[in-house]
């Protein structure tokens, strides 16, 4: 199995407090990334996010956040319209339609949510990864081959949305965690999913 790989020179991280002011957020706000081309589309498991999202909700202390409006979900691409009416302020960055752009904005997030039900090896998490941005996720797919859980992100037993929600949470508390987390991210993808890997692989191959 050769994977996908991605430019690792170009997305790079950037500091995470000059990313979210570029895009028009506090430095010290919690910032939830997630996007897909299409936000109804169901195996990208949009109706999960929502649910899994709602279930924060119930915690005190993602409340408070709330309450002192130290949180936004983040968005490219387009989201379902179910998203916008969740109550949590929300800001939709569209298509971005540059590297730097999308650099930035992953560069953004405190974390990448994917809640894919099926996928394979989506070039979200690689980018999310090069840009030392932690993921949480489904255990489906090949994601568990990306995703090296509790070491780069977090994966979920699938569309069990209440322990996505709850993870959320956890990771939210943990700052040196997600940090620690997204230096792995970024070492692994440093390691695995170059473009020179890549060709190198298939050059052996062949």
């Amino acid at each position: 199995t050769i994977p996908n790989s991605l430019e690792t020179d170009i997305y790079t991280p950037l500091p995470k407090p000059e990313a979210k002011e570029e895009i028009g957020i506090a430095p010290e706000t919690i910032t939830l990334l997630f996007g897909a081309i299409d936000g109804s589309e169901k195996r990208k498991g949009f109706f999960e996010l929502v649910s899994a999202i709602k279930s924060c909700l119930n915690d005190d202390f993602f409340q408070k956040l709330l309450q002192d409006d130290k949180i936004r979900l983040v968005c490219f691409g387009r989201p379902s319209h179910e998203l916008e009416s969740i109550g949590i302020p929300f800001v939709t960055l569209g298509h971005l339609d540059s590297d730097e752009k999308i650099r930035r904005a992953y560069s953004a997030a405190d974390m990448f949510l994917l809640p894919s039900l099926e996928d394979n090896l989506p070039n979200t998490i690689l980018e999310s990864m090069s840009c030392g941005t932690p993921i949480v996720a489904f255990d489906v797919g090949g994601l568990p081959d990306m995703v090296i859980d509790g070491v780069t992100g977090q994966l979920v037993p699938l569309s069990d949305t209440r322990k996505m929600g709850e993870t959320i949470i956890d990771l939210i508390q943990k700052s040196d965690l997600r940090q620690s987390m997204g230096q792995e991210g970024r070492k692994r993808a440093e390691q695995e999913y170059p473009l020179s890997v890549q060709a190198g692989r298939y050059s052996a191959l062949y």
